[in-house]
């Protein structure tokens, strides 16, 4: 498996693994994916300096994506902090993600973040992905709860 930046030419294949990881999240269901501004999305982010963008290779066929974000911390702004914000590889190649992880660590190290936040979604992986992060030295502080479909009045 190659890990690589991720460019505009990649732009069709890496929306078709967007919608593939948001039918597999619990966000489905919730808010529907938007192809077009995805895709939108996906070509801003390219030329963002605070977003990492990479994708998976295995033998030229794109298996993975994988994306990140780099802010300053609020209570805190002169640290900066790296969040991963999506992650996903296809299911038969599942067990090999372990370059995709390391990509994101590499890219918080280059920009000396103060800390790595990663994400486990509340699905059936979610004790095998939080096994995954406590063995690379990560240790959960926080849970996200979603309220769906509310008239905010």
């Amino acid at each position: 498996m190659i890990v690589r930046n991720a460019t505009a030419f990649d732009l069709d294949k890496y929306v078709v693994l967007a919608e593939k990881f948001h039918a597999a999240s619990p966000m489905h269901g919730a808010i529907d994916f938007d192809p077009k501004g995805y895709a939108e999305f996906y070509i801003s982010a390219l030329q963002n300096e605070s977003m990492g963008i990479w994708l998976a290779e295995i033998e030229n066929k794109v298996v993975g994506i994988v994306g990140a974000i780099a802010y300053p911390l609020y209570f805190n702004p002169n640290a900066l902090v790296v969040q991963e914000l999506w992650w996903w590889l296809d299911p038969a190649f599942r067990g090999e993600g372990n370059k995709m992880f390391k990509q994101i660590e590499l890219w918080a190290k280059e920009r000396n973040a103060a800390a790595l936040f990663m994400i486990a979604l509340e699905d059936d992986r979610a004790a095998k992905m939080e096994k995954v992060y406590q063995r690379a030295g990560f240790k959960p502080i926080e849970r996200t709860f979603m309220k769906e479909g509310v008239s905010w009045q």
